[in-house]
This record gives structure tokens, sequence and C-alpha cells, in this order.
């Protein structure tokens, strides 16, 4: 049975952060526990099997479970017009059966187990995974190396689960005006780079989607050579390595077909509007955007300062639009920050707002951008800037506690070719170190009004 589609890739939405209070000695009572120090190093192996399948093992033996996942390196940005959503498309069928799974077996054997699964596509990667039982990894190794070799395409099977897919676009853009309004501002923000197309792809690709079309897709990317395994959890370190060498070390390579999969500059063109008029919204969406770095593209220094600002801007009830433009002027009734860092490209700086009824849209834009532009002549103080640490660090140390969540993290890292120790296990002391004048010159450096992109939702 199919899963769902993760649509908007890594980015953390702002959340309510509280001030300098006892949940602060908390937070860093906790980081000194768990850190103990300035990184916290983490128990793992990082190699690659012969058929360049690369293997990471972490030891997170806080329970008895352990996550599977594979990552593939293809999604959304390796796709052609007229071809968009065929990783997503690919992802479904994943589920339909192998030459010794029968469809829709894959997930019951997991719940049998006790366990669970998942899978998601992104502009970067597609990754699946399972969550069981420290003693079922063999299980779950298996069930992975058999569909990354012997994954069955059948006709009449895809027929059914492309119809799936079709309503899956429907109930999530066709019928949906929030929906609709942020697949086309994603396309006005990114132009004609490959982060502007649409991950599950348009209605008219999906519907003349064939069954060559798949099977190329799938044995073009779904080779050991493309692909990252993750095992994170309550491993043993010489029993996986044996049961991946079992499982996975006899599939055949993908010759190292190694391909340029997005252009190395992006020109921001700022000052462009999307005004869309839905009769379907329920009320109307300010969104504005800008082009930024990420760890791999531009000046990755400034992605540590752009994550705190995100933080200082959205941190909820805490984070200075909110008290501004929410509790003091009364401009809108909600404001959220989104800003990622590890994606394979550029990535976008975003603020979204929701308007007081009956507020002009314009009237809440030109407070936003103006108490943006009073912040670039100014410096963050040291009592917000740390609140904003407070909740990030907060964060992360949640993020670490759960294997779901510290093996996805690494993950979404690892393939798109970082460095998944130095960002895990430094991010603590990363974010300590951002100042309140780095904060001031990345604000002038990027989110100036004049390269502000606009979208505007209106009923």
């Amino acid at each position: 049975m199919k899963k769902k589609i993760c649509q908007v890739g890594w980015k953390r939405p702002s959340k309510c952060v509280d001030g300098l209070t006892a949940r602060f000695v908390g937070v860093l009572f906790t980081l000194l526990l768990l850190w103990g120090g300035d990184a916290r190093a983490l128990e793992a192996e990082d190699w690659v099997l012969d058929n360049g399948l690369r293997v990471i093992l972490v030891n997170e033996a806080k329970a008895p479970v352990v996550v599977t996942q594979v990552w593939y390196q293809v999604g959304g940005i390796d796709e052609k017009e007229g071809k968009t959503g065929l990783s997503h498309m690919l992802e479904h069928m994943m589920f339909r059966g192998t030459q010794s799974v029968p469809a829709g077996e894959y997930s019951r054997i997991i719940a049998r187990n006790g366990g669970e699964d998942n899978a998601s596509t992104s502009w970067d990667y597609t990754d699946y995974w399972s969550k069981l039982s420290s003693d079922q990894l063999d299980l779950a190794l298996e069930l992975e190396a058999d569909r990354m070799h012997n994954l069955v395409l059948d006709p009449e099977k895809f027929r059914s689960e492309n119809l799936v897919v079709r309503e899956e676009r429907r109930t999530r853009f066709e019928s949906n005006p929030q929906g609709r309004f942020f697949e086309k501002f994603k396309q006005h923000l990114f132009q004609d780079h490959p982060y502007g197309r649409s991950v599950i792809g348009s209605m008219r690709d999906i519907v003349n989607y064939t069954v060559q079309d798949l099977e190329a897709w799938y044995y073009t990317h779904y080779t050991p050579d493309n692909a990252v395994l993750l095992v994170v959890g309550d491993v043993d370190f010489v029993r996986a390595r044996a049961l991946i060498h079992r499982y996975f070390g006899a599939l055949p390579s993908g010759g190292g077909n190694k391909r340029v999969r997005l252009p190395k500059d992006q020109n921001v063109v700022g000052g462009r509007r999307l005004m869309e008029q839905d009769k379907e919204a329920m009320g109307s969406v300010l969104h504005v955007a800008w082009l930024v770095p990420s760890l791999t593209f531009g000046r990755t220094e400034d992605v540590y300062p752009l994550d705190v600002l995100a933080a200082v801007l959205g941190g909820g009830g805490s984070g200075r639009l909110y008290r501004r433009i929410v509790v003091e002027q009364k401009k809108a009734v909600s404001v959220q920050t989104q800003y990622g860092g590890t994606s394979l490209g550029p990535e976008s700086f975003e603020i979204s707002l929701e308007p007081r009824d009956g507020l002009p849209v314009a009237e809440l834009e030109g407070a936003v951008l103006s108490e943006l532009g009073a912040m670039m002549e100014e410096v963050v103080s040291e009592l917000e800037l740390q609140r904003a640490k407070n909740g990030l660090l907060a964060d992360r140390i949640y993020a670490m506690d759960s294997v779901d969540h510290l093996a996805g993290m690494i993950g979404r890292l690892a393939i798109n070719g970082l460095d998944w120790r130095a960002v895990v296990e430094h991010y603590p002391e990363k974010v300590q170190e951002v100042t309140g004048l780095q904060i001031r010159d990345v604000m002038r450096r990027y989110l100036s009004r004049e390269k502000a992109v606009v979208g505007v939702l209106m009923p």
C-alpha cells in the first residue's frame, strides 16, 4: 500500500520559543549532559561496499529498535519537462511487489513483525525506511535489498497505482487552493531552475507515464552506487556488517553513472510578484521569499547565521515578527518563517503571514518589509539572540533523542554529499558562535526589499 509524499523537503517551520526562563536553564543543563562539551561524538561507521553502496551505521541504543533507511540520489531535479513526477511515481511502485514479495506485502510483513515503514520523494532524493525491533534487522535489510534489484513493474498494477497518484495530485493541488498557490509560487521563485518543478508532477505528465518510463528510471537510478544505506539504533556493528554484505554485496553496480544534477549558478531576480485570486481560498496569504545559500551552494559560512535569523524572526510568541506584526501592530493573525540549509542547491528563506480580517495585504507587506529594513540598521540584542539559539538547540536535542529523526537528519546530509558528522555533531557550537553582527550582515546581503519575491493569495 502506498505511503505519503514529502513535498516540502527539509525546511524547519518556526515554532514557539520561550524566554530566558527555567526552560533555558534546563536546555543548557541537557546540552551539557548530552554533548559533554563542544561536540557530541556519535558511535558510528561510514564505509562503502565494492559495488559502490555507501553504508552508515550509528549505534544509539536508547531502546531495542533499529531504523533502516535507503536513500537514492534521484528526485524531482533529475526529471525533464514532460516526465515530471517520475521519481514519485516509482516510489509508489516500490510497494507493488518484487519477484519474491507480492504487491502490498512489504508493509504487511513489516507490520506483522511489529514495525512501521514509509517513504518520501523530494527534489534532491527519494528515501525508504522501516522501524523494527533490533532483532529484526535481518528482515529489514533483506526486504530493502530485494526491492533495490528485483522490482516487478506489472502493467496492471501500474495502471491501478497511477490512478492513486492522480487522486493524490487532485487532493493536494487541484482541489486545494493553498496547494495550488504554493506550487505556483515555487515555480515563480525558482523560475527555470529544477527546484521550480513539482515533485508530484503535473497531471498531464502523470496521465502519460508508461511502464517503460518507470523501468528506465528504476534501472538507471536504483543501483547501489547511487544510494546510501543507513542503519540507526540498537546496532551491533559486527552483525550489521555481515548482514549487509550478505544481502547487498552481490548486487551489481550501476557503473558509476555520476552526473551534474543542478546548475552551478542561480541568478537572483528579485522584485517579482505573483498575485493569485482564488474564490475557493478561505483567506488571504502573504508569502515573501529570497534565494539564499545552503551548505552546498553559495557562501556556506552564512548558513548558521541564516538559521538563527529564521528563529529570531519566527520564534513563535517570542519571535520578532510575531511580537511586532501580530501582537503590537495587529496586522496579522499568524506568521511563520522557514529555512533549511541542506539542499543540494540554493535554499529559500521564506516568511508566510495571514493578514487580519479586512486588512489590505499591501499594508501587511509594507509592515513586514519595513520591520526587516529596520533590523538591518541595528544589531539584535544578546537577550533576543540567545532566546533564538535556545529554541534551535532545544529542537536539535529533541531530534537527537529520537532514532527516527536522527536517521533522517543524517540521511539528508549524506545523500547530498555533506559531512554529516561535522554538521550533526558540531551544530550546537556553530549556533552559539553566531553573533548579532552576522545576523545583520546576512539580512543586508540577502533579505533586501529589492531581492524579495512576493506571492499573494486572495479569496
